[in-house]
């Protein structure tokens, strides 16, 4: 079942040495900081917001073509202290934060966070949303808003940014501050056996590539990945069918993402009916991982038509226990979609015309996918979890996985 984890966590709690560890992995995105300097927070926890600030930047490569930072603080009104395109280097940056003076008076977050949204997350701000840098929005805050957040949450998020909160002192953030610091996380939803079919060719293979890393990597993100619960293999199909990974050859979600982030491109043409017959005779098998108190799960994303017929083996797949889903991008048919994923196509098949709309498909996908394998579970006679449960920043992690997906793209320049 999908589900939304809370990612509060309260500052003096926080162990900077692991959540931060694996932070050179995050190679490139936007990140804007929003302080409440209220009154409420007080003095002696506005410098540890501070403090906390610089512990956060320090692990990070600073400059137009790596990480960007900006912050802006709140309390009756925002102010815009610096943006994504004010500095290239940390040391300005570290300053910039340290010199930062508490505002007092009252918390309007609500107007804020509409504010990151119309002056930062744009690119006269030095925003890269239209590279397709992941932008991410980091709302630091000790609780009640006299304002409401719901709405100016929800069309940041629409707006493609990931919110993400830290809580400040005893009166740390509650219910009240869910609908802007929320993300999906598929929990409690059993046992599955996922395969990803990648179709490479001259779009998936190119300049579009790393996105599609980073579809995989806000799902997989979302499951709970071991080899108890989710398992996760890879095929890419080009002119060469290769299995980057097993069900069996990752034990945990960490190393998975990384490799994910490393994946190399794959182009030209593509078989994708091959690649499924692959997926159910050697991906699926116990030999590789597979499991038979598993849902079998197929994902496939394809940019074109397929150089072979898929009708025949998608369907040997399906009736072996699998669910399919299609995901379409660019030049993808719409007939063979519908082929290849299981039914009804409205649940099982994510048509899109380009790369740009793919972020959207993520939440529909992960939904189906989580409600899916609850549901197989509870047809074997399983329970799935229904309780919302809290994460924590700290143990989350939640900087390294949106943060690589740009990696191949930068590197070619």
């Amino acid at each position: 079942m999908l589900q939304r984890r809370l990612v509060f966590v309260n500052i003096q709690d926080c162990p900077f040495d692991r959540l931060f560890s694996e932070c050179e992995n995050a190679l490139v995105g936007d990140i804007v900081f929003l302080v409440d300097s209220s009154g409420s927070i007080g003095s002696k926890n506005f410098e540890l917001v501070k403090t906390f600030l610089g512990n956060v930047i320090k692990p990070f490569d600073i400059g137009p073509k790596k990480i960007q930072f900006g912050l802006a603080q709140y309390s009756t009104e925002t102010r815009k202290e610096f943006l994504l395109k004010d500095f290239a280097d940390q040391e300005s940056v570290l300053t910039k934060v340290q010199q930062l003076h508490y505002l007092q008076k009252n918390t309007r977050t609500g107007e804020a966070l509409d504010f990151i949204r119309k002056d930062y997350f744009v690119e006269a701000a030095g925003s890269r949303v239209g590279e397709l840098v992941p932008q991410i929005a980091v709302l630091i805050t000790d609780g009640e808003s006299s304002d409401s957040v719901e709405t100016p949450a929800q069309q940041l998020r629409d707006h493609g940014v990931l919110v993400f909160c830290v809580g400040v002192g005893k009166d740390a953030p509650g219910p009240e501050h869910r609908g802007s610091c929320w993300v999906p996380h598929c929990e409690g939803a059993g046992v599955a056996d996922v395969v990803f079919v990648l179709k490479g060719s001259e779009g998936t293979g190119g300049d579009n590539f790393p996105f599609v890393l980073t579809f995989l990597s806000l799902i997989i993100n979302s499951l709970e990945i071991s080899q108890a619960k989710v398992r996760v293999g890879i095929v890419t199909s080009g002119p060469w069918l290769r299995v980057e990974a097993h069900l069996n050859t990752f034990t945990g979600k960490a190393e998975l993402l990384h490799f994910i982030g490393l994946l190399p491109r794959s182009e030209g043409g593509a078989k994708i009916g091959v690649a499924l017959k692959l997926t159910q005779e050697i991906l699926f098998s116990e030999e590789r991982g597979g499991r038979k108190n598993a849902q079998k799960v197929a994902v496939v994303i394809a940019d074109s038509k397929s150089q072979d017929s898929v009708r025949e083996a998608a369907s040997f797949l399906r009736r072996d226990g699998a669910t399919i889903y299609a995901v379409g991008v660019k030049d993808a048919d719409p007939t063979e979609l519908e082929e290849m994923a299981s039914h009804p196509s409205s649940r099982h098949v994510f048509p899109r015309a380009n790369f740009s709309s793919l972020r959207a498909e993520t939440h529909s996908l992960l939904k189906g996918l989580c409600n899916g394998i609850a549901e197989k579970q509870r047809t074997a006679g399983g329970s799935s979890s229904d309780v919302e449960r809290g994460g924590s920043v700290c143990t989350f992690r939640v900087w390294e996985v949106p943060l690589w997906r740009t990696q191949q793209q930068f590197e070619r320049e």
